[in-house]
């Protein structure tokens, strides 16, 4: 059989590995182990203060909540900052 060379398909071809993206993966493996895990030895309910609104919940979901809200707001902040590195010449 012919092998395709070059083209990284086939046998004993790999594709280049991306260690900055391996270790971004890792570290967010990582972080994702530790929240869900003290996520769940917090299961006690808290008192949350808002301005001008207190409330009880499950710190679990406090937890929750702020790791969404914290990882949608790092991803606007690397989206815009793609953006203005694209946009200059």
């Amino acid at each position: 059989m012919a092998e395709a060379t070059g083209s990284g398909i086939g046998p004993g071809s790999q594709a280049p590995r991306d260690r900055k993206r391996d270790t971004q993966m890792v570290l967010f493996g990582v972080a994702t182990v530790l929240l869900v895990w003290f996520a769940l030895i917090n299961l006690q309910d808290v008192e949350i203060h808002f301005w001008l609104h207190t409330t009880r919940a499950p710190l679990v979901l406090v937890v929750v909540i702020t790791a969404v809200l914290g990882g949608g707001l790092a991803a606007l902040i690397l989206r815009r900052r793609q953006r203005s590195t694209n946009a200059q010449p």
